[in-house]
C-alpha cells in the first residue's frame, strides 16, 4: 500500500475516536487562536477546531498525512479550509514563525518521543512558541507495568466500529510485544480486521514503540522546559489523577 493509502487508512481507523474533541474544543475556546496541533496527522482534531472558527497550524512530519489532510480539507467549506495551515515539521525540533495561544498534543502524541533528549527539546520548543498567557494541553497514558508484564503477548479486543451507515466494520485488537522498564519503552502491535459486504476480511497490523510517562517524570520535564501544570486530570472530564487512571491529561502554562 502506498504512503497516501496508509494515511487514508489511518484516518479511517481513527474516525471513531471522538471522546476527546470536547476537551480540545473547550481549550481552544478558552485560549483563542492561533492553535498549534502537534502530530496533527490527517486533521482529526484540527478540522473540528477550524469549524469552530479557530486558526490551526496542523504540524506533522509525514508528507502523506499532510497530503491526506489537504484532501480532506477540499471537502470542507472554503472558510474552514482556509483556517487550517498544514505544516511539515518535527515535534522535537519546533522552528515556526509565530507564537500560539494554544498548543495541543492529542492521542498520546508525546509518547512517540522515545529518546530523552527529544522529550526535553519538544517541551522547550513548545515553551518558546507559547504566546503570553498561552497554554499547552496534552494527554499521555498512565502506565501499569504489572499489567503489561502479566499480559505480554496476549491479544485483547479494543472494540469494533463501523465507518458510517454503509462503511466497513473495523475490529480493533492489540497486544504487547516488549517492555523495557529501564527506558520505560513499550513495543506493541495493533491489529485492525476490516469487514466489507461481499468481500473477504482484510487484516492490517500497526507496530508501535512508545515511551510511557510516570507523573513525576512529566512534572520534571515540564520544569526543565520552563512550564508548569495548571490542571492535571485522569480523563477529559477533569477527574483527579490517582491510582487506577488510564490516562493523564495536562493543561500547562509558562512558569512564573
Amino acid at each position: 500500500m502506498s504512503d497516501d493509502g496508509e494515511a487514508r487508512r489511518f484516518a479511517l481507523e481513527h474516525a471513531h475516536y471522538v471522546e476527546d474533541l470536547l476537551f480540545w474544543r473547550a481549550a481552544a475556546a478558552r485560549c483563542g487562536s492561533p492553535v498549534l496541533d502537534l502530530g496533527a496527522a490527517t486533521g482529526r482534531v484540527a478540522i473540528p477546531l477550524a469549524r469552530d472558527g479557530h486558526e490551526v497550524w496542523a504540524l506533522d512530519r509525514s508528507p502523506a498525512m499532510l497530503a491526506e489532510l489537504a484532501r480532506r480539507l477540499e471537502g470542507e467549506p472554503s472558510d474552514v479550509a482556509a483556517r487550517v495551515r498544514p505544516v511539515s515539521g518535527d515535534i522535537a525540533d519546533l522552528r515556526l514563525d509565530g507564537e500560539f495561544r494554544l498548543v495541543i498534543a492529542a492521542m498520546n502524541t508525546l509518547q512517540v518521543l522515545t529518546e530523552p533528549a527529544d522529550r526535553v527539546a519538544c517541551l522547550r520548543g513548545v515553551r518558546a512558541h507559547l504566546a503570553e498567557d498561552g497554554e499547552l494541553a496534552f494527554e499521555v497514558g498512565y502506565p501499569d507495568p504489572d499489567e503489561i508484564v502479566a499480559t505480554m503477548g496476549v491479544e485483547r479486543s479494543n472494540g469494533h466500529y463501523r465507518d458510517g451507515a454503509g462503511g466497513p466494520l473495523l475490529l480493533h485488537s492489540g497486544w504487547y510485544d516488549g517492555w523495557d522498564p529501564g527506558t520505560r519503552t513499550l513495543d506493541f502491535t495493533l491489529r485492525i480486521e476490516e469487514h466489507r459486504a461481499g468481500a473477504r476480511p482484510r487484516e492490517f497490523l500497526r507496530r508501535h514503540r512508545v515511551h510511557l510517562f510516570w507523573p513525576d517524570e512529566v512534572e520534571e520535564l515540564l520544569a526543565r522546559a520552563g512550564l508548569e501544570p495548571v490542571e492535571v486530570a485522569a480523563d477529559f472530564a477533569g477527574t483527579p489523577l490517582g491510582p487506577g487512571a488510564e490516562r493523564q491529561v495536562y493543561r500547562c502554562r509558562a512558569a512564573a
